[in-house]
């Protein structure tokens, strides 16, 4: 039988955030800017692209994907982001997405939800995914300029292609900071599909792909790398050789290991945490903080291992009415940033 947990209704929320204790615009006093990382658990729209295999998205396919359900997972989306503000002082400065189908789904997002008043650009290029995952990127415009994109294609020696690094470099003009540009890379790494064993070296090809691009940034003279943040979904953990090894090789700190460490996860799997989806930070921002965002909209009761679980969108071919499989993460960005 369907479940669909709650109704969203999307303009009364923003309506009760700006009737809270919060100002209308601009971010409170003492709060701090902050990045977000999420996987969408696929955030297709329901029509059919020729050019990919996304039938099982579409109203004839198997999940019986239609206009309707598109709308309250998008909705769903939104209000989530929205609630940020509640716990953050703001919303969130920008978001990188994974498991997003193409640019129209992130348009609907920032333009057609009461995310449109808050002013985020989008950042979107398509990857070679056969099924048209995508990875993608917002940003609240008053505050960053894009000044350069690209897709950076991770060659892993198979023939399925996997999905681009995204990198998107931005100006930052914050109140009362110092003008400075930030790099960001948006990552969807391969599964762990055949097994550990034989998944490995494609996540590492990923990892030695990111590791060329970042180090490419390091200055010639200071050798300091400028400010980086790494996010995504990196189907392994903090502690698994693709990931230390991009430490390594770069210098990048990683704050979400003490996460991993307590238990702590983004994705329940067999009863279990785990902690996949990840940022990797440059030295000039060690004071930022990692925070899984564990909202009441994105939980659920897990009946058969206790505890709570992510509310997500399907269970099979069975329509479940959440917003994703996985949670978010959050950055809190150094004070001084």
């Amino acid at each position: 039988m369907m479940s669909v947990r709650c109704k969203v209704s999307v303009p009364v929320l923003l309506l009760s955030l700006m009737c809270s204790g919060w100002t209308a615009c601009g971010q409170e006093k003492g709060s701090r800017q902050y990045v977000v990382f999420w996987n969408l658990e696929n955030y297709f729209d329901p029509f059919d692209d020729s050019l990919t295999l996304d039938d099982e998205f579409t109203p004839a396919g198997e999940k019986h994907w239609t206009w309707k359900k598109f709308l309250v997972k998008r909705n769903l989306i939104a209000k989530v982001l929205l609630s940020m503000r509640d716990r953050y002082g703001d919303w969130p400065l920008a978001v990188g997405f994974a498991e997003v189908e193409n640019r129209m789904v992130l348009r609907q997002l920032t333009e057609q939800t009461p995310l449109a008043k808050l002013g985020y650009g989008v950042v979107h290029r398509d990857s070679p995914d056969s099924r048209g995952i995508d990875v993608g990127f917002i940003y609240r415009e008053e505050y960053m300029t894009v000044l350069e994109v690209e897709a950076r294609a991770v060659l892993t020696g198979r023939e399925r292609p996997t999905r681009d690094i995204l990198h998107v470099a931005a100006g930052l003009h914050l109140p009362g900071g110092q003008p400075d540009t930030m790099h960001c890379f948006i990552n969807h790494w391969p599964s762990k599909f055949g097994g550990e064993e034989y998944s490995r070296p494609f996540r590492q090809a990923a990892s030695d792909t990111l590791r060329r691009v970042v180090e490419a940034l390091r200055d010639s003279v200071s050798g300091e790398l400028p400010p980086v943040i790494v996010m995504g979904d990196f189907n392994d953990t903090p502690d698994s050789p693709p990931v230390v090894s991009l430490q390594r090789g770069t210098g990048l700190l990683n704050p979400g290991l003490s996460l991993h460490e307590r238990g702590e996860g983004t994705l329940k799997y067999n009863g279990r945490w785990e902690l996949i989806d990840l940022f990797l930070i440059s030295p000039s921002l060690e004071d930022a903080r990692m925070e899984i965002y564990s909202h009441p909209l994105l939980l659920e009761e897990d009946e058969k291992f206790l505890g709570q679980k992510p509310f997500r969108t399907y269970y099979g071919p069975q329509w479940h009415g959440g917003a994703s499989d996985h949670l978010p993460i959050v950055l809190l960005l150094p004070s001084d940033f």
